[in-house]
């Protein structure tokens, strides 16, 4: 397996609130199966801040294989990522700190 690294937009003006609950349920479900290595919000520079976007590292065998994990995400289904934002690279990761997930 790869990693990849991908950072994806939101749409402007979209609501992530109403599919946050499956969007964080899904990347319980992806960590726990080591398909997430890390991810987080992206998020503007206004006060208070506000959510712009998303970034993952992911494992997955290819690019189109990062692209189905993204599809399959409550964001992505429920209109809130921007697909053809999307940015998927493949990742040759030096070092990752441990963190946990925060949610």
């Amino acid at each position: 397996m790869t990693e990849w690294c991908i950072v994806i937009m939101d749409k402007p003006g979209a609501d992530r609130a109403q599919f946050a609950p499956e969007h964080i349920a899904g990347i319980l479900r992806a960590k726990e199966s080591g398909t997430l290595l890390s991810g987080g919000q992206i998020n503007d520079e206004s006060t208070p801040r506000k959510p712009i976007g998303s970034h993952l590292q992911i494992r997955a065998n290819s690019k189109e294989e990062a692209m189905e994990f993204l599809k399959k995400d409550a964001f992505a289904k429920g209109g809130v990522w921007d697909m053809a934002s999307a940015a998927v690279y493949q990742f040759d990761g030096a070092y990752r700190e441990k963190l946990h997930l925060q949610l």
